[in-house]
Protein backbone atom coordinates (compact mmCIF):
# COMPACT_ATOMS: atom_id res chain seq x y z
CA UNK A 1 0.00 0.00 0.00
CA UNK A 2 1.55 3.38 -1.04
CA UNK A 3 0.80 6.38 -2.22
CA UNK A 4 -0.12 5.92 -5.83
CA UNK A 5 -3.69 6.17 -5.89
CA UNK A 6 -4.38 2.49 -7.14
CA UNK A 7 -7.54 0.68 -5.09
CA UNK A 8 -6.64 -3.01 -4.50
CA UNK A 9 -6.86 -6.09 -2.49
CA UNK A 10 -5.84 -4.28 1.13
CA UNK A 11 -7.99 -1.60 0.41
CA UNK A 12 -10.89 -3.97 -0.24
CA UNK A 13 -10.55 -5.59 3.04
CA UNK A 14 -9.94 -2.32 4.70
CA UNK A 15 -14.03 -1.46 3.17
CA UNK A 16 -15.56 -4.71 4.37
CA UNK A 17 -14.07 -3.63 7.87
CA UNK A 18 -15.67 -1.00 7.84
CA UNK A 19 -18.91 -2.36 6.67
CA UNK A 20 -18.49 -5.45 9.23
CA UNK A 21 -17.31 -3.14 12.35
CA UNK A 22 -19.79 0.07 12.06
CA UNK A 23 -22.98 -1.75 13.41
CA UNK A 24 -21.75 -3.02 16.13
CA UNK A 25 -20.29 0.31 17.08
CA UNK A 26 -23.97 1.71 17.40
CA UNK A 27 -25.05 -1.69 18.97
CA UNK A 28 -22.17 -0.77 21.62
CA UNK A 29 -23.84 2.88 22.17
CA UNK A 30 -27.13 1.30 22.42
CA UNK A 31 -25.44 -1.16 25.39
CA UNK A 32 -24.37 1.29 27.52
CA UNK A 33 -27.50 2.88 27.20
CA UNK A 34 -29.23 0.12 28.59
CA UNK A 35 -26.52 -0.51 31.02
CA UNK A 36 -25.51 -4.14 29.43
CA UNK A 37 -22.65 -5.74 29.57
CA UNK A 38 -19.59 -5.63 26.72
CA UNK A 39 -20.47 -2.01 25.82
CA UNK A 40 -16.75 -0.45 26.30
CA UNK A 41 -15.15 -3.19 24.99
CA UNK A 42 -16.95 -3.85 21.71
CA UNK A 43 -17.14 -0.08 21.58
CA UNK A 44 -13.66 0.96 21.51
CA UNK A 45 -12.40 -2.87 19.47
CA UNK A 46 -14.45 -1.26 16.80
CA UNK A 47 -13.62 2.15 16.89
CA UNK A 48 -10.01 0.95 16.66
CA UNK A 49 -10.64 -0.86 13.78
CA UNK A 50 -13.08 1.78 11.74
CA UNK A 51 -10.34 3.76 12.37
CA UNK A 52 -7.27 1.73 11.36
CA UNK A 53 -8.95 0.96 8.06
CA UNK A 54 -9.73 4.55 7.14
CA UNK A 55 -5.95 5.39 7.83
CA UNK A 56 -5.04 2.20 5.10
CA UNK A 57 -7.44 4.08 2.74
CA UNK A 58 -6.00 7.55 3.27
CA UNK A 59 -2.73 5.87 2.62
CA UNK A 60 -3.80 4.96 -0.76
CA UNK A 61 -3.47 9.12 -2.02
CA UNK A 62 -1.28 9.75 1.07
CA UNK A 63 1.67 8.40 2.46
CA UNK A 64 2.40 9.48 6.04
CA UNK A 65 4.73 8.15 9.14
CA UNK A 66 1.53 9.41 11.14
CA UNK A 67 -1.07 7.34 9.32
CA UNK A 68 1.35 4.47 9.98
CA UNK A 69 1.66 4.70 13.11
CA UNK A 70 -2.43 5.26 13.97
CA UNK A 71 -2.55 1.78 12.10
CA UNK A 72 0.21 -0.22 14.02
CA UNK A 73 -1.48 1.40 17.44
CA UNK A 74 -4.80 0.43 16.41
CA UNK A 75 -3.86 -3.01 15.22
CA UNK A 76 -2.02 -3.62 18.68
CA UNK A 77 -4.45 -3.08 20.55
CA UNK A 78 -7.36 -5.68 19.49
CA UNK A 79 -6.91 -9.11 20.76
CA UNK A 80 -6.97 -7.78 24.60
CA UNK A 81 -10.15 -6.03 24.48
CA UNK A 82 -11.63 -9.43 23.06
CA UNK A 83 -10.30 -11.30 25.99
CA UNK A 84 -11.59 -8.82 28.55
CA UNK A 85 -15.06 -8.95 26.16
CA UNK A 86 -15.15 -12.74 27.03
CA UNK A 87 -14.11 -12.39 30.24
CA UNK A 88 -16.71 -9.95 30.36
CA UNK A 89 -19.41 -12.52 29.71
CA UNK A 90 -18.15 -15.39 32.26
CA UNK A 91 -18.38 -12.52 34.83
CA UNK A 92 -22.12 -12.16 33.71
CA UNK A 93 -22.74 -15.36 34.97
CA UNK A 94 -20.56 -15.35 38.15
CA UNK A 95 -22.82 -12.77 39.05
CA UNK A 96 -25.62 -14.89 38.60
CA UNK A 97 -24.46 -18.18 39.81
CA UNK A 98 -20.56 -18.19 41.83
CA UNK A 99 -18.35 -20.50 40.24
CA UNK A 100 -15.10 -18.93 40.97
CA UNK A 101 -13.99 -15.94 43.28
CA UNK A 102 -13.84 -12.43 42.17
CA UNK A 103 -10.59 -12.17 42.56
CA UNK A 104 -10.28 -14.54 39.21
CA UNK A 105 -11.39 -11.53 36.91
CA UNK A 106 -8.80 -9.03 38.77
CA UNK A 107 -5.83 -10.89 38.07
CA UNK A 108 -5.94 -10.17 33.58
CA UNK A 109 -6.65 -7.10 34.62
CA UNK A 110 -3.28 -6.61 36.60
CA UNK A 111 -1.06 -8.69 33.68
CA UNK A 112 -2.97 -5.95 30.90
CA UNK A 113 -1.57 -3.06 32.42
CA UNK A 114 1.83 -4.38 33.02
CA UNK A 115 1.26 -5.38 28.82
CA UNK A 116 0.15 -1.97 27.73
CA UNK A 117 3.41 -0.36 29.44
CA UNK A 118 5.31 -2.26 27.74
CA UNK A 119 3.51 -1.70 24.82
CA UNK A 120 4.29 2.24 24.77
CA UNK A 121 7.68 1.69 25.48
CA UNK A 122 8.02 -0.70 22.64
CA UNK A 123 5.93 1.41 20.03
CA UNK A 124 8.36 4.48 21.39
CA UNK A 125 11.67 2.52 20.80
CA UNK A 126 10.52 1.15 17.24
CA UNK A 127 10.27 5.07 16.05
CA UNK A 128 14.20 5.18 16.33
CA UNK A 129 15.13 1.76 14.41
CA UNK A 130 15.99 1.55 10.51
CA UNK A 131 12.81 -1.64 10.24
CA UNK A 132 10.06 -0.71 12.67
CA UNK A 133 7.61 -3.31 11.75
CA UNK A 134 10.53 -5.66 12.65
CA UNK A 135 9.47 -7.63 16.01
CA UNK A 136 11.23 -6.44 19.06
CA UNK A 137 12.09 -7.74 22.68
CA UNK A 138 9.30 -5.41 23.56
CA UNK A 139 6.89 -6.83 20.92
CA UNK A 140 7.82 -10.19 21.62
CA UNK A 141 7.43 -10.05 25.53
CA UNK A 142 4.11 -8.24 25.01
CA UNK A 143 3.06 -10.89 22.84
CA UNK A 144 3.56 -13.42 25.52
CA UNK A 145 1.80 -11.84 28.50
CA UNK A 146 -0.89 -11.82 25.63
CA UNK A 147 -0.78 -15.37 25.13
CA UNK A 148 -0.61 -15.52 29.18
CA UNK A 149 -3.41 -13.83 29.24
CA UNK A 150 -5.46 -16.20 26.91
CA UNK A 151 -4.93 -19.33 28.33
CA UNK A 152 -5.73 -17.93 31.69
CA UNK A 153 -9.18 -17.22 30.41
CA UNK A 154 -9.69 -20.53 28.43
CA UNK A 155 -8.90 -21.88 31.92
CA UNK A 156 -11.28 -19.46 33.55
CA UNK A 157 -13.96 -21.08 30.29
CA UNK A 158 -13.43 -24.58 31.32
CA UNK A 159 -14.42 -23.63 35.17
CA UNK A 160 -17.29 -22.48 34.10
CA UNK A 161 -18.18 -25.01 31.25
CA UNK A 162 -17.54 -27.76 33.81
CA UNK A 163 -20.63 -26.49 35.76
CA UNK A 164 -22.64 -25.84 33.03
CA UNK A 165 -25.51 -28.54 34.35
CA UNK A 166 -26.35 -25.54 37.05
CA UNK A 167 -27.20 -22.48 34.28
CA UNK A 168 -30.04 -20.82 33.23
CA UNK A 169 -31.19 -20.33 29.51
CA UNK A 170 -29.62 -16.29 29.50
CA UNK A 171 -26.37 -17.97 31.36
CA UNK A 172 -26.17 -21.19 28.85
CA UNK A 173 -26.18 -18.56 26.18
CA UNK A 174 -23.25 -16.33 27.37
CA UNK A 175 -21.21 -19.72 27.80
CA UNK A 176 -22.05 -20.50 24.21
CA UNK A 177 -21.16 -17.65 22.69
CA UNK A 178 -17.48 -17.52 24.95
CA UNK A 179 -17.27 -21.19 23.29
CA UNK A 180 -17.73 -20.22 19.30
CA UNK A 181 -14.88 -17.42 20.24
CA UNK A 182 -12.30 -18.88 22.40
CA UNK A 183 -11.27 -21.10 19.18
CA UNK A 184 -11.07 -18.00 16.92
CA UNK A 185 -9.35 -15.79 19.37
CA UNK A 186 -6.83 -18.37 18.88
CA UNK A 187 -6.21 -18.03 15.10
CA UNK A 188 -6.35 -14.47 15.59
CA UNK A 189 -3.53 -15.13 18.57
CA UNK A 190 -1.36 -17.36 16.28
CA UNK A 191 -1.27 -14.92 13.49
CA UNK A 192 -0.10 -12.49 15.87
CA UNK A 193 2.68 -15.36 17.49
CA UNK A 194 4.06 -16.33 13.81
CA UNK A 195 5.04 -12.97 12.89
CA UNK A 196 6.21 -12.22 16.21
CA UNK A 197 8.50 -15.56 16.73
CA UNK A 198 9.40 -16.08 13.21
CA UNK A 199 9.92 -11.95 11.99
CA UNK A 200 7.53 -13.56 8.78
CA UNK A 201 5.95 -9.87 7.45
CA UNK A 202 3.67 -12.24 5.27
CA UNK A 203 1.78 -12.11 8.98
CA UNK A 204 2.55 -8.58 9.58
CA UNK A 205 -0.82 -7.21 10.51
CA UNK A 206 0.73 -3.49 9.19
CA UNK A 207 2.01 -4.89 5.68
CA UNK A 208 1.64 -8.72 5.53
CA UNK A 209 0.01 -10.90 3.09
CA UNK A 210 -3.75 -9.40 2.60
CA UNK A 211 -5.28 -13.14 2.31
CA UNK A 212 -3.46 -14.18 5.66
CA UNK A 213 -4.90 -11.31 7.39
CA UNK A 214 -8.50 -11.32 5.83
CA UNK A 215 -8.48 -15.42 7.13
CA UNK A 216 -6.69 -15.20 10.32
CA UNK A 217 -7.30 -11.81 11.61
CA UNK A 218 -10.59 -10.29 9.81
CA UNK A 219 -12.65 -13.14 9.69
CA UNK A 220 -12.16 -14.47 13.21
CA UNK A 221 -12.66 -10.92 14.66
CA UNK A 222 -15.81 -10.15 12.92
CA UNK A 223 -17.02 -13.16 13.90
CA UNK A 224 -16.23 -12.56 17.24
CA UNK A 225 -17.65 -9.39 17.48
CA UNK A 226 -20.88 -10.49 15.69
CA UNK A 227 -21.37 -13.58 18.44
CA UNK A 228 -20.76 -11.22 21.15
CA UNK A 229 -23.14 -8.33 20.37
CA UNK A 230 -26.02 -10.71 19.38
CA UNK A 231 -25.45 -12.92 22.39
CA UNK A 232 -25.46 -9.51 24.57
CA UNK A 233 -28.02 -7.49 22.61
CA UNK A 234 -30.77 -10.85 22.13
CA UNK A 235 -30.03 -13.54 24.48
CA UNK A 236 -29.18 -12.03 28.05
CA UNK A 237 -30.31 -9.10 30.02
CA UNK A 238 -28.91 -6.55 32.44
CA UNK A 239 -28.05 -7.95 35.85
CA UNK A 240 -31.15 -5.88 38.30
CA UNK A 241 -29.02 -4.54 40.63
CA UNK A 242 -31.82 -4.64 43.42
CA UNK A 243 -31.89 -7.99 45.40
CA UNK A 244 -35.61 -8.51 44.89
CA UNK A 245 -35.67 -7.60 41.44
CA UNK A 246 -32.60 -10.53 40.59
CA UNK A 247 -34.69 -12.95 42.82
CA UNK A 248 -37.55 -12.53 40.71
CA UNK A 249 -35.87 -12.78 37.63
CA UNK A 250 -34.11 -16.05 38.39
CA UNK A 251 -37.20 -17.23 39.66
CA UNK A 252 -39.27 -16.55 36.47
CA UNK A 253 -36.24 -18.40 34.65
CA UNK A 254 -36.46 -21.47 36.70
CA UNK A 255 -40.52 -21.72 35.75
CA UNK A 256 -40.01 -21.57 32.05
Amino acid sequence: MSNDGVFGYREGIAVAQIVAFSPPLLCAVYFKIQHQIGWFCIGVFTLLRLISAACKLALIDHESHGLWAAIFVCESLGMILIIFLLLEMLERINKVIAVVGKRMFWIPSIVTWIDIAISIIGWVAVMHVEHPLAPTPYSQASMALLAVIYLYMVGVFILFWRRRGEYLTEELWALKGVGICVPLLAIRLAYSLVFIITGNMDFSAIKGNPTAYLIMTMLPEVIIISVCTYVIGVKISPICKDGKQRAQLLGDEEGR
